[in-house]
């Protein structure tokens, strides 16, 4: 019953950070940049949960982004999938409750992901100067995604205390 509660979880977490993405937060006109929303949830469940929770739910994630984006089907799959993954590995070798080192990994997961699309998405296709793309759209996505995070990260963690997920490696039980 604990993996279909995760399994449900994740599914409703996915929906609702995919609908405020998409369909929310653009319509906010102060924001100058959008918060990655599904990257968060993508390293909540690689780091809750372990390496394979982790990956599947980067693939899955990857997927919805691509297909929602119109986007190389794959594409953010595959970076979503290692992320989940190395997010997943680092959970069984840290606690998964030390906030200044869970930014510093999310902090990282951002720069991997936008410097994986830099490379593979504009720079093979067309010239596309760097630093306006890290001024105009890393720097702003970063922060806006660091701000966010605590409190998902936190509701994430409080619910899979409250139900009684199995957290980390799939070991050990939170009661």
């Amino acid at each position: 019953m604990t993996g279909l509660k995760r399994i449900l979880v994740t599914m409703v977490s996915l929906s609702l950070m995919s609908i405020l993405q998409t369909l929310v937060l653009p319509r906010i006109g102060f924001l100058i940049a959008l918060p990655n929303l599904l990257l968060i949830i993508v390293m909540a469940s690689g780091f809750l949960f372990g390496k394979a929770y982790g990956l599947f739910v980067g693939v899955l994630t990857g997927l919805l982004i691509d297909v929602i984006g119109t986007g190389t089907p794959g594409f953010h799959a595959l970076i979503l999938m290692w992320i989940g993954y190395a997010d997943g590995f680092l959970s069984e070798k840290m606690e998964s409750e030390i906030i200044p080192v869970l930014y510093l990994i999310l902090l990282a997961n951002e720069v991997l992901y936008h410097l994986y699309q830099f490379v593979f998405g504009f720079l093979i296709g067309a010239k596309f100067p760097f630093l306006p793309y890290l001024k105009e759209t890393v720097i702003p996505e970063t922060l806006l995604t660091l701000v966010v995070f605590l409190p998902i990260y936190g509701l994430l963690l409080f619910i899979s205390k409250r139900w009684d997920l199995k957290i980390n490696k799939g070991e050990v039980k939170v009661v």
